[in-house]
């Protein structure tokens, strides 16, 4: 089983469309955890429904190759007889405060963390500094290592790091695919200033030494896979005619 962790804001709806594609039926959309949100409301939540999860074993063997959504990985760690983890991360400076602006313009979703930051009316230094959200990149991994993952995927390198996914799983998952990026920014990068910088390596030391060591392991992963290693453009990844329809 591939147990594909979506990590917020690093690429991962850009990411499960394409494996929407290639997958189809045989895979399972698993959000609504409130994982990465550390408040006792979101924890007993995770709890609750991972015993609800892990009790459907066998079915889940049965319907499905992959497991894409907002986990954490000792969800699933341990239950099946074959377990491949996958994530993607990315710069936690950028992942910070494209979180925080996420949060910002959905005041709608039915959402805890979403209802808490809302009534609250943080600012962005106060959402970087609350703890619910300290290391949240590194809160999805639980139990794991980030060297324990089958394969390490950078936001900043998408189109890399799904023909790396190809390679690792004998998939051909091809297509453009950019989802869920701020409006007013356009997917480009966010300014960071001195402040938001003391703050994200105050709060978020840990996310800081994952992203380090994701970027070493892509870097290993990809030159096994004989990627070139300058940065590329999604010129890597050709268009296909999808197999199946893509999600919405």
């Amino acid at each position: 089983m591939i147990l594909s962790i979506h990590v917020p804001k690093a690429a991962g709806n850009s990411f499960r469309e394409l494996l929407q594609t290639e997958f189809g039926e045989r895979l399972m959309s698993d959000y609504g955890d409130w994982a990465g949100c550390k408040v006792p409301e979101a924890i007993e939540r995770c709890q609750s429904r991972t015993l609800k999860m892990r009790s459907r074993r066998d079915e889940l063997l049965e319907k499905y190759d992959i497991i894409h959504g907002h986990f954490a990985a000792d969800k699933y760690l341990g239950l099946f007889p074959s377990e491949d983890f996958v994530a993607f991360f990315r710069d936690p400076y950028q992942q910070a405060v494209s979180h925080y602006y996420f949060l910002l313009r959905n005041p709608q979703r039915d959402h805890l963390e979403e209802k808490i930051f809302h009534e609250a009316k943080m600012t962005l230094h106060d959402y970087l500094t609350w703890d619910a959200f300290c290391d949240q990149q590194s809160q999805y991994l639980g139990t794991l290592s980030i060297e324990d993952l089958a394969m390490v995927g950078l936001s900043e390198e998408f189109y890399r790091s799904v023909n790396l996914f190809n390679s690792i799983f004998g998939c051909d998952l091809r297509g453009e695919s950019f989802l869920n990026v701020n409006p007013d920014n356009q997917g480009g990068a966010y300014k960071i200033d001195s402040e938001i910088r003391r703050s994200v390596e105050k709060y978020r030391a840990a996310d800081i030494d994952v992203y380090r060591r994701a970027k070493e392991i892509f870097k290993r992963q990809t030159a096994k896979a004989g990627q070139y290693s300058a940065h590329s453009s999604h010129s890597l990844l050709p268009l296909k005619t999808p197999r199946h329809s893509s999600i919405s």
